[in-house]
């Protein structure tokens, strides 16, 4: 083992066998030494009756001999001063940062706390929002500052990316007020869980205004109901989409469900004695899902998997399907291409391009009106999943059932929670009031045209 005492520079670091060590004679207590693994830059000072040694870095990782001059010159500034640098670097190396508390907010808190369907929400958005925009940062950093900017990236869109596969669908996770107000809900009570847990003493969260969000309640009209049941006849009649992805469909349609609770359907909570699905869990709790007769029939003629416990069946092997947003799209895009077609200024112009409506297909219609500058109608593009629940809450009130029977129907514990239909009870009464008006409008120009008779006659007397 040599060790010598020179001017260091780039030769002598290449220079170096190991177990050499270098001590710089331009600034005392700075050296390089030659280990079995790697070369590594030290300090080395005596103080507090103590020899002390500080690695800098490696040259291996692109640290130069300046760099680590400049390092060792800071180190042994501190120490002149009285400051116990040994210190300083462990309680920046054990300083936790948005990796790790994301890391923590999971194992300990939302896998013992929160159901499987939020965890996903949760590392869907740490994954794809939180991490690429705070997760070098270290916990005791983040400042309020920091949290308005991030949540304004969200709300623009600057992450939005596809999310990697992993079996459960390749949909891209994008932005806006919705991904920004749950990805700032997150980090709320993982920084209160941080005060916790002595990471910090302030949530920078808290004084964070959250955005507006409207409420979106989409309800189908009787003729869109009609378009769409077409729309899904045919893809099962053409084999154009997975027969399981159509029945989960037809299912939320029939039962009002949500989606993750037909999705991850098994059998042995369907009980066709009581026509019902009893489920043990779900967002509120165990619930029973009734079973009219068209869900019983869909139910009943279902092909099951074997040794495949779920109603819905994946494409793995004993799995359920975990996305229908491919077969949704198909059967938007068709039942609004029905609707497209009916229109005049659409057929006129397929006709003089030598197209008729059978062979016509949805971006043909899209590229040929865009061309033409006809304005077409939204269809069911703008109809999500979650709105054949709001149809069937909307078909219930129009059937005039009340709304307590309505929320049972639909799991709702909370009154609240069905009071947002309360509304639609007023179409019934607008109609009713409707044709009382035209009826008595009959009655009143049917009276008024018997006086003009009789006062016409007058005057021929």
């Amino acid at each position: 083992m040599a060790t010598r005492k020179l001017h260091i520079t780039k030769t002598i670091v290449d220079q170096l066998l190991t177990g050499d060590t270098a001590w710089d004679t331009e600034l005392s207590g700075f050296g390089i030494r030659c280990q079995k693994k790697a070369k590594v830059y030290v300090v080395k000072k005596f103080y507090d009756c103590k020899q002390h040694w500080f690695s800098i870095g490696k040259p291996s990782e692109g640290m130069t001999v300046a760099t680590a001059r400049k390092k060792a010159e800071i180190i042994l500034g501190q120490i002149a001063d009285g400051k116990d640098p040994a210190f300083i670097r462990e309680a920046k190396k054990n300083r936790p940062n948005m990796k790790e508390l994301c890391e923590r907010f999971l194992s300990d808190y939302a896998k013992e706390h929160k159901k499987p369907s939020s965890i996903y929400m949760d590392e869907s958005n740490i994954r794809n929002h939180i991490l690429p925009l705070l997760g070098k940062k270290f916990v005791a950093d983040v400042t309020l500052t920091d949290i308005d900017q991030f949540k304004r990236a969200i709300k623009d869109g600057k992450t939005s990316r596809p999310m990697p596969d992993n079996g459960k669908g390749g949909k891209a996770i994008t932005g806006g007020t919705g991904a920004a107000n749950r990805c700032l809900a997150l980090l709320s009570k993982a920084f209160n869980l941080s005060i916790q847990w002595g990471w910090r003493e302030t949530n920078p969260v808290q004084h964070v205004q959250k955005y507006k969000e409207k409420k979106i309640e989409r309800f189908l009209s009787e003729y869109e109901f009609m378009k769409l049941a077409e729309a899904i006849n045919t893809a099962k009649q053409r084999d154009e989409a997975n027969p399981y992805a159509i029945a989960a469909i037809r299912l939320l349609i029939f039962t009002g469900a949500r989606r993750s609770e037909i999705l991850t359907l098994r059998w042995d909570a369907v009980n066709f004695e009581l026509n019902q699905i009893l489920l043990a869990d779900s967002k509120t709790g165990a619930k029973q899902i009734f079973l009219n007769p068209p869900a019983l029939e869909l139910l009943s003629n279902l092909p099951r998997q074997k040794n495949n416990p779920y109603v819905i069946c994946g494409l793995k092997e004993a799995s359920h399907l975990f996305d229908v947003n491919r077969t949704w799209k198909h059967i938007r895009e068709f039942a609004t291409l029905s609707i497209w077609l009916e229109q005049e200024d659409v057929q006129e112009h397929i006709k003089a391009n030598n197209h008729t409506p059978e062979n016509t297909t949805f971006k043909q219609v899209k590229l040929l009106t865009r061309k033409e500058k006809i304005e077409l109608p939204k269809g069911l593009l703008d109809l999500r999943l979650h709105d054949l629940r709001h149809s069937f809450a909307s078909i219930a009130v129009g059937g005039g059932m009340s709304l307590p029977m309505i929320g049972k129907l639909l799991g709702h514990t909370q009154t609240a929670t069905t009071a947002r239909y309360a509304h639609l009870a007023d179409n019934p009464l607008k109609e009713a009031n409707d044709a009382i008006g035209r009826r008595l409008q009959g009655l009143m120009e049917q009276h008024r045209g018997v006086t003009l008779v009789k006062l016409e006659n007058k005057n021929e007397i």
